[in-house]
């Protein structure tokens, strides 16, 4: 079985995973403690079929979905963890807390050199890369794996569109005074997180619980769970392996 690993385990990072995993022997690199943390897609679906079918977890109650008309929110961060969890259970093999230090081919083969808190030093082999980092969150003191550019059929760097946001999470009755936002996520432990773009921050009276300013994957607008898995399916379907 042809093996593929995935830099990066940002949201497309993980769904990249989820549908190579059916077919190739998949490895995750990812340079911070978990998978998908701090997470950097906005917590919003269209259908609740779309979490369960993906999640195949009966137990979602940790994502705090709260259901309108016509739109399904949720916590991102539990989210992927549990994703990652139904990953490692399928055999997808997860590095975390994982630099690269360098790479380079050898007969058909990538050779990955690692550097992470479970090891001093691994050599890592593989038959292809997708290398999906530049969604991912920057890692511990803003660490970065090591720049290489491997010009080679075996690696891949999809066109990934990103821009910043500053997300914040506050209480829901906060939220009534602010207009600012351009995405506003209610939860149903009785917060909600409202997206910023640029300089149209605002200040909840209480202040924001928890609050970040993260690089989003963007393709003409902030995309939710649904169109993230059509965006991941195009970049699967440009493969050659």
């Amino acid at each position: 079985m042809k093996s593929i690993t995935i830099i990066g385990g940002s949201l497309i990072g993980l769904l990249s995973a989820e549908i190579l995993s059916k077919k190739y022997n998949v490895t995750i690199i990812e340079i911070n403690q978990e998978l998908g943390f701090p997470s950097n897609f906005p917590g919003m679906a269209n259908k609740l079929e779309t979490i369960n079918d993906l999640l195949e977890s009966k137990d979602i109650s940790k994502l705090n979905i709260f259901q309108s008309e016509n739109l399904i929110s949720f916590r991102t961060e539990w989210f992927s963890k549990l994703l990652t969890h139904k990953l490692a259970k399928n055999g997808v093999n997860i590095f975390h807390r994982t630099r690269i230090d360098n790479v380079s081919i050898n007969k058909n083969k990538i050779l990955l050199n690692l550097k992470g808190s479970n090891f001093l030093n691994k050599t890592h082999y593989t038959d292809y890369i997708l290398d999906t980092s530049n969604t991912s969150t920057l890692g511990p003191l803003n660490s970065t794996h090591t720049d290489f550019l491997l010009k080679s059929k075996l690696y891949h760097i999809p066109k990934l569109t990103t821009k910043q946001y500053f997300v914040g999470t506050c209480l829901r009755k906060d939220s009534i005074k602010l207009n600012n936002y351009e995405l506003k996520l209610e939860r149903s432990d009785g917060l909600v997180e409202l997206w910023y773009y640029n300089t149209n921050e605002e200040f909840p009276n209480h202040g924001w619980i928890e609050s970040k300013s993260i690089n989003v994957f963007y393709n003409s607008k902030i995309m939710n769970l649904e169109e993230h898995i059509s965006e991941t399916q195009k970049i699967i379907k440009k493969l050659v392996i």
